[in-house]
C-alpha cells in the first residue's frame, strides 16, 4: 500500500521538540501540533512516518563488494567502523542503494537515540524512519537548504546531507564549489544566510520533506528495529508465496556459486598473506601460523623497540589500510622510527595520508616523492611517536 493511500501522520522528531501532522489519504492535512520529545498527542491510530534529526546520523559510502544479503548484514557494520569514533558495536547501520560507483550507501545512528526514539513510540505503527535533511529535494549543482526547529538542513549531493547549527551554515556553503545553487524550501531565514542569493522554492520546510518521504532512498527500520505493522506485514504475504517458490530452485546454486567464489578469494588472500609476511619477516616460512609466527618474531625484538613498533603499526595500519588506493610496497623499523614505502595515485594522496596520520598525534614525515611507470608517486613515510624520536 503506497502512502498516499492511507492516512498518516509525519512526525519530525528534533532534539528540542516534536512537530507533527496527520495527512489524509491525499496527502492533504487534516491536523498538526507540537509536543516536548517522547509526546504523543496526535489523534488516531493512523500510520506514522518519522523524520529523525540528521545531526544524529552519518551518511557513509562504503567500499564493500556485492554479497548475499545475509552476509552484507554482518560485514555492514564493521566495515563502517573504521570511520566512526565510537565502536561499531554501539551503532545501527543501514544499507542503503549503490552509488555510480559501486560504492554501498549507508547510515549510521547509534543505538541509543534509536532505542528511545523506539520506546517513545512504542505503541504506535512506525512504518518508516529518514534522516530529514536526506529527504530535501537534491539537483546536481545545487544545495538544498531549510530550517526547521532551530536547526538548518542541508543536502549537497545525493548521499550528502546534514543538519547544522545556524552558525556553522556558512562554513559549509564556503567549502562547496562557488557556482553551486542555493535553493531555499522553507522556515526561518538564518541571518547568516541573508545575504546570499538564495532560490526561494517553498515557504513550508515541513512539507517538503513529508513530499520526500515518498521517495525516501532508506529506512532505519532494520534488523532490530525492523518495523512488525500489521500493515506492513500484510502487504509482504502478498508477495511471500511466490518469492518462496523461486529461491527454493536459486539457493543451492548461489549457495554453490558462492562457495566457489569464497574458496578462490581464500586462496588468493592466502596468497597475498605469504606475499606481506615474506616482506616483513625474511627467511621465516609461517606455515599457515601467520599470527603466533609475527608474534614470535616481534617478541625476540628488545622491550623497548618491540612496545614502540607495536604501537606506532597499531595506530597506523587503520588508517592505510582504510585507503584503497594505496599500495605498502616495504616496511621497517629502526631507533624508534616506523619507515613506509607506499604508492599512491598522485602525491596529493600522499600528504593526505600524512595528514591524517599527524592528526592521530604522530610525527609524519614525508621524503622521496618519485613519480613511478604508469603516473604512480611512491614516497617514504617516518612516523614517530609525537615527541619521539
Amino acid at each position: 500500500m503506497t502512502a498516499s493511500s492511507k492516512e498518516q501522520v509525519i512526525l519530525h522528531a528534533g532534539a528540542a521538540r516534536w512537530s507533527w501532522r496527520r495527512l489524509g489519504r491525499l496527502l492533504e492535512g487534516q491536523s498538526q501540533g507540537e509536543s516536548a520529545p517522547g509526546a504523543v498527542d496526535w489523534p488516531g491510530s493512523a500510520p506514522v512516518r518519522v523524520l529523525v534529526d540528521a545531526s544524529q546520523c552519518v551518511g557513509l559510502r562504503l567500499e564493500l563488494p556485492r554479497m548475499s544479503a545475509g552476509r552484507q548484514a554482518q560485514a555492514l557494520r564493521w566495515a563502517a567502523e573504521e570511520h566512526l569514533a565510537s565502536s561499531a558495536e554501539d551503532e545501527h547501520v543501514v544499507a542503503g542503494p549503490r552509488d555510480d560507483a559501486d560504492r554501498l550507501c549507508c547510515v549510521v545512528i547509534g543505538q541509543e537515540p534509536m532505542n528511545t526514539l523506539m520506546a517513545f513510540l512504542e505503541h504506535q505503527a512506525v512504518e518508516q524512519v529518514v534522516p530529514d535533511a536526506l529527504c530535501l529535494p537534491f539537483e546536481a549543482g545545487h544545495v538544498s537548504l531549510a530550517a526547521i526547529q532551530s536547526r538548518v538542513l542541508a543536502r549537497w549531493g545525493d548521499w550528502d546531507f546534514g543538519s547544522f547549527e545556524p552558525e556553522l551554515i556558512g562554513e559549509l556553503l564556503a567549502a562547496l564549489p562557488e557556482e553551486s545553487r542555493l535553493h531555499w524550501y522553507g522556515g526561518d531565514l538564518p541571518e547568516s544566510l541573508q545575504s546570499l542569493p538564495l532560490e526561494q522554492r517553498s515557504e513550508d520546510a515541513l512539507d517538503v520533506l513529508a513530499k520526500g518521504l515518498e521517495d525516501a532512498p532508506i529506512n532505519l527500520l532494520a534488523g532490530d528495529f525492523a518495523s512488525d505493522s500489521s500493515q506492513v506485514a500484510r502487504s509482504y504475504w502478498r508477495y511471500a508465496a511466490i518469492a518462496a517458490a523461486v529461491t527454493t530452485v536459486l539457493a543451492l546454486g548461489s549457495a554453490w556459486l558462492e562457495l566457489e567464489m569464497l574458496e578462490s578469494r581464500s586462496a588468493d588472500l592466502v596468497a597475498e598473506l605469504d606475499a606481506r609476511f615474506a616482506t616483513a619477516f625474511p627467511g621465516v616460512t609461517p606455515a599457515g601460523r601467520h599470527l603466533e609466527q609475527a608474534q614470535r618474531q616481534l617478541s625476540s625484538l628488545r622491550f623497548g623497540e618491540a612496545a614502540g613498533l607495536l604501537d606506532l603499526m597499531n595506530r597506523a595500519a587503520p588508517v592505510i589500510a582504510g585507503q584503497s588506493t594505496l599500495v605498502l610496497d616495504a616496511m621497517s623499523f629502526r631507533e624508534g622510527r616506523l619507515e613506509f614505502v607506499v604508492r599512491a595515485p598522485d602525491g596529493a594522496a600522499l600528504e593526505n595520508l600524512a595528514r591524517r596520520l599527524r592528526a592521530l598525534s604522530l610525527e609524519a614525515e614525508l621524503r622521496s616523492l618519485r613519480l613511478e611507470e604508469g603516473g604512480t608517486t611512491s614516497g617514504r613515510l617516518l612516523l614517530t611517536q609525537a615527541g619521539g624520536a
